[in-house]
């Protein structure tokens, strides 16, 4: 009997230890934190903390039409303040818009005055006032943690925004993936109050600045029409520089002086 009992203890021990399989973080990891995710991801599209200028280039792509291409100048004061400054074509030279925090507003040589709009309405193709005045999440949106999920074979945190109650946010809600190695958006969808999905976004390239001590920065970003086959715009940043920028630059009535 008691040789018996040790052949049964030998073979439960000698038995292989049967797992289930968790995800990356692990069954009992914690979860992430929303905010803390978005802020990363914030972190290559701006430069927290302090004001900035960048060159920018929107082409508007469309089949059997020519493409319609705009360069800005953007200057960036803090995450509710920007102006943008339209270069090229000339028939545009000399517009500008203004977003001072819960405004946005539009001046043309021609008017008298700056006129309020707002960030939804189309600036060029696919990429809305908004999508160019601003260059922060954090400060319109709400995030909540949804998952982790894998695109294109790239492992991604999931992130639902939601716009905070009087903000200038351009959209009610969106859908962002970021990379989960280094929090690099990759993916955006864009939807308006509906639920309808209005674009889907595409974070294409990043590049290390040489002269901000090799920092990565967004530099490319393509925006795609879900309803129209073909029908993209794309965003291409350069040219940035830290600078110190005076804040009697970023008010209405500074418009009519540029």
């Amino acid at each position: 009997m008691f040789l018996r009992l040790q052949l049964l203890l030998a073979l439960i021990v000698a038995q292989p230890l049967i797992t289930t399989p968790v995800s990356a973080e692990g069954a009992n990891s914690p979860k992430p934190d929303a905010t803390e995710l978005l802020a990363k991801a914030d972190g290559y599209r701006n430069f927290k903390g302090q004001s900035f200028t960048f060159d920018l280039k929107l082409n508007s792509i469309e089949p059997g039409k020519d493409d319609q291409i705009f360069t800005l100048k953007v200057e960036i004061l803090n995450p509710h303040t920007s102006l943008v400054i339209y270069n090229e074509p000339v028939s545009e030279r000399g517009k500008a818009l203004l977003m001072a925090e819960k405004n946005l507003w539009f001046h043309s040589p021609s008017s008298h005055k700056p006129i309020r709009i707002t960030p939804q309405q189309r600036l060029l193709g696919e990429a809305a006032n908004g999508d160019v005045a601003s260059t922060d999440f954090s400060g319109d949106y709400d995030p909540e943690y949804l998952g982790a999920e894998t695109v294109d074979a790239i492992p991604c945190h999931v992130l639902e925004l939601k716009a905070k109650a009087d903000s200038l946010a351009t959209y009610d809600k969106l859908k962002l993936w970021l990379r989960a190695d280094d929090f690099k958006p990759y993916k955006a969808d864009f939807f308006a109050a509906s639920g309808k999905l209005l674009k889907t976004a595409y974070y294409k390239r990043y590049e290390k600045q040489p002269g901000q001590g090799n920092k990565e920065q967004l530099t490319s970003i393509q925006i795609i029409n879900p309803l129209a086959e073909g029908k993209q715009t794309l965003m291409e940043y350069s040219n940035f520089k830290v600078v110190e920028l005076p804040a009697s630059r970023f008010s209405a009535n500074a418009l009519k002086r540029l």
